[in-house]
């Protein structure tokens, strides 16, 4: 028994008579022409299951870079046209391909239930997304390698503050950690996420020295990669005093330990910095598989990443390719003085010399600001907010965890782009604007290998798909159905319709030639990718075959055998030919 339509059109409110004309317009949209029922033209029409490219991640030649502009008082504009940019590429001015002003769709109040006679539970109310479809992903990133307890504390109280204020119908949260541990996946269960927040703890990979030879992250990074005599000379005192006891006839030898303590501390602190940022790309990766705005809080201490930039530019790429914006918070809350960066450290240095003190002071300022470079870039880079040097953590979370009001997107590709790796700086102005203020990426990396159009065509199709924007290149129509095999178990059914009238054809003799692939994409109400089919149907038409598919249109039907629940469909269509795509959305409700 047919038990629910989704048709491509919202429509009024249901009737009997408006249910009668649904059943009908479902038998004459699959009467006209369905891939398993043609037979005649079976050498001009081919179809075949692709394996589905849902997650491959690749690079192009194009460069997105998302802006943000705010006035003096800080509000975002939706004014700016793609006249007002320009956009230079290592000084150099570049063509602005791609222009979009993009705003976070409002979230749709949750309706009443509303109380239906028996005679109209059978078809459920035409609807795009359902209000408590997942609309919104916010990853919480905690860095529990790096953060002491104390500041965990803080950081998670006010998590769990923002979050039983803020959360609304269509969030989904998750929670993740840089060890791996004490993680839980995107949800809207406040309770679930409170007993994680609740059983974070400090996670260390290699532990913390706390002997009077141990030398700081930055410290070991100065003398080991940027060979910094002035700073080997303040660790080589600090041990000659505490370990020596300042004794003449061993000064080399504190020297040489100085060197060996320094190549130690600079290995274990880039362990624990690609160990955190080996998390964060890893929750870009799978938010780059979900559906709807996605961002990202990263709370943490601090981590140095001054090694690290080719890795920071990596995902600072992969991020806005996928449309994950990055927001940072530091854990640490209004800095102290910068010659006692932790509590825990009773001394700004293991000696009683003067001069050492104050060089290693200047050595601890300059590392506390350091600390936060990495994350403040991921941020700023990806249009997201770092909120830093401040104890109102849960402000923070508030400004951190919000979608900016809007935001423009640019895109340009450069010219003569060596594969080489190299670092480009980019640089955006507005033309003739004063008193506003921008905030964008600040470079890319080049990519390493040429590109490929195979490659390039599978990433649009995955774009499309983990997308909840709707687009209309193509003309299409998407209907589902669906009946209850048992009291557990569903069948669903989604055809997906494409007008050939506005496709473009290549002519080669007689056939008029195309390739289309279709991509059905099925998600749970946490968006979570549950199934996906993609099937390539190739069209090698006669002149008078093609003008009869002309009125027709063609349409394709794909299966899902699933559980009660709420579903949300993702219809996706591209042609070779044109390089048009089309993508609809269609929530289907499969009562227990």
């Amino acid at each position: 028994m047919l038990s629910s339509f989704s048709l491509a059109r919202r429509a009024g409110p249901a009737s009997p008579l408006r249910l009668l004309a649904v059943l009908l317009a479902a038998c004459a949209f699959q009467a006209p022409w369905t891939l398993k029922a043609q037979k005649e033209s079976a050498e001009e029409i081919s179809t075949r299951d692709v394996e589905p490219t849902f997650k491959l991640q690749v690079e192009r030649n194009l460069v997105l870079v998302r802006v943000v502009v705010r006035d003096a008082k800080g509000a975002a504009l939706d004014n700016l046209r793609k006249e007002d940019f320009q956009l230079f590429d290592r000084g150099k001015p570049q063509t602005i391909s791609h222009f979009s002003v993009e705003k976070p769709a409002p979230k749709p109040a949750e309706k009443p239930a509303e109380k239906k006679p028996p005679a109209e539970l059978e078809a459920a109310e035409e609807t795009e997304i359902s209000p408590s479809a997942a609309r919104r992903f916010l990853g919480l990133y905690v860095d529990d390698v790096h953060t002491t307890f104390e500041n965990l504390v803080r950081a998670r109280d006010a998590a769990d503050h923002y979050l039983t204020a803020s959360l609304q119908t269509g969030d989904r949260v998750g929670l993740f950690t840089a060890s791996g541990q004490n993680q839980v996946d995107f949800t809207d269960d406040l309770a679930k996420l409170h007993q994680a927040l609740f059983q974070l703890r400090p996670r260390p990979i290699t532990g913390k020295d706390l002997s009077c030879a141990a030398i700081l992250p930055y410290e070991a990074y100065l003398i080991v990669e940027q060979h910094d005599p002035d700073a080997l000379d303040v660790a080589t005192k600090e041990i000659w005093d505490c370990e020596f006891g300042g004794d003449p006839r061993s000064l080399q030898q504190a020297q040489s330990a100085a060197q060996a303590y320094a190549t130690g501390a600079n290995s274990m602190a880039e362990t624990e910095s690609r160990a955190a940022l080996r998390g964060i790309e890893s929750l870009v990766r799978h938010m780059s598989s979900l559906p709807g705005q996605r961002s990202v809080v990263i709370v943490s201490s601090g981590f140095l990443t001054e090694a690290l930039h080719i890795e920071l530019g990596e995902i600072i790429d992969r991020a806005l390719r996928a449309n994950v914006v990055l927001n940072s918070l530091d854990a640490r809350g209004l800095y102290p003085d910068p010659g006692v960066p932790d509590a825990s450290q009773a001394r700004v240095a293991n000696t009683n010399r003067p001069e050492v003190i104050g060089r290693k002071t200047q050595m601890l300022s300059f590392s506390a600001k350091l600390e936060s470079a990495g994350m403040e870039a991921l941020a700023l880079d990806t249009g997201g907010i770092s909120f830093q040097n401040s104890n109102d953590l849960e402000a923070g979370f508030r400004r951190a965890a919000a979608l900016p009001d809007v935001y423009y997107v640019l895109a340009f590709s450069p010219q003569n782009l060596k594969l080489d790796g190299v670092f480009h700086p980019i640089k955006v102005k507005l033309v003739s604007r004063l008193g506003l203020t921008l905030q964008a990426r600040r470079g890319y990396y080049a990519p390493r290998k040429a590109d490929d159009p195979t490659v390039r065509e599978k990433q649009e199709i995955e774009e499309a798909v983990f997308s909840q924007d709707e687009t209309h290149e193509l003309p299409i129509e998407v209907h589902t159905q669906f009946f209850m095999k048992s009291q557990s178990d569903a069948q669903l059914a989604v055809l997906t319709r494409l007008d050939l009238r506005q496709v473009h054809f290549r002519k080669q003799e007689d056939r008029n030639l195309d390739n289309l692939t279709f991509v059905t994409a099925l998600f749970d109400r946490d968006g979570h990718l549950v199934t996906g089919q993609e099937k390539l149907l190739q069209l090698r038409l006669r002149d008078a075959n093609l003008a009869r598919y002309m009125q027709t249109g063609i349409t394709l039907k794909t299966h899902f055998d699933v559980k009660p629940g709420t579903y949300l469909v993702r219809a996706v269509v591209r042609d070779s030919e044109s390089g048009q795509i089309s993508g609809l959305n269609r929530t289907v409700e499969i009562p227990y």
